[in-house]
């Protein structure tokens, strides 16, 4: 089915003026489309049966909106957003909100989101607090004189020091990493993190005529921080997190 025949997958928002043919498949290797209202165009695929297998359509999902990024300012729209028709993503989606999605469009204009994630490597980073931090040492000293039941409290205490101690070069961390990349940012943002290793979790609003001097400054922000944080740079992506916009419509 196509168009108002069926239901339609909807990806994101871009300006009419740069929507471009897509090379990459969408949800259930379909083709990727757009819908039209205005000066709003929606991507969209054909979609047919209910159900998404979550691993392999959320990349797809991505993949669709990278790929549209890399040439045009996209508004992505939640994963599993499923509309009636081309008729409802311009009448539910496009149309309503049509004021709201240019004027966010152009505030976004010529912006790609990075991110930038650290890792520690937990072993340097455990040394590390028990080298770096006298309480830590003392006590852990203390500890290998203590038979297990009478060292029970403090190792409870060992604990709370070594968490206390991750925790603040955490901060350290986070902060040397925006002070090295905030400067060649439009905003930037810190995310949640999300697994015991993570150092930090950052967004950055970029500029794409600045993106090789971010980058270059991502390699050197690597070079200074060394082996004992693994970096991940991912982008360019659509600005998922400085769209201020909750686009949901139709049923997940």
């Amino acid at each position: 089915m196509a168009g108002d025949e069926g239901t339609v997958y909807v990806y994101g928002i871009l300006p009419v003026s740069e929507q471009d043919a897509l090379s990459v498949a969408g949800v259930k290797n379909s083709g990727v489309r757009t819908v039209r209202h205005g000066d709003l165009a929606a991507l969209v695929s054909d979609f047919e049966g209910r159900a998404l297998k979550a691993a392999k359509e959320v990349r797809a999902h991505w993949q669709v909106l990278e790929e549209a990024s890399a040439r045009a300012t996209v508004l992505p729209v939640r994963f599993g957003t499923v509309m009636e028709s081309d008729s409802a993503v311009r009448e539910q989606l496009l149309a309503p909100n049509a004021e709201r999605l240019v004027a966010l469009l152009r505030e976004l204009a010529g912006r790609v989101q990075l991110s930038v994630k650290g890792d520690y490597d937990q072993e340097q980073l455990l040394r590390g607090v028990v080298t770096g931090s006298p309480d830590v040492a003392a006590l852990r000293e203390r500890l290998k004189t203590l038979p297990d039941d009478a060292g029970y409290y403090d190792r409870i205490r060992m604990g709370e020091l070594v968490a206390s101690e991750i925790e603040r070069r955490r901060e350290e961390d986070q902060g040397l990493a925006l002070e090295r990349l905030e400067p060649l940012a439009v905003s930037a943002r810190a995310e949640a993190l999300t697994t015991p290793e993570a150092a930090f979790n950052l967004a950055f609003l970029v500029h794409r005529d600045r993106l090789d001097q971010f980058s270059a400054a991502v390699r050197g922000l690597g070079e200074e921080i060394g082996e004992r944080i693994r970096i991940r740079y991912v982008g360019p992506l659509p600005p998922y997190s400085f769209a201020d916009l909750e686009l949901t419509a139709g049923s997940a």
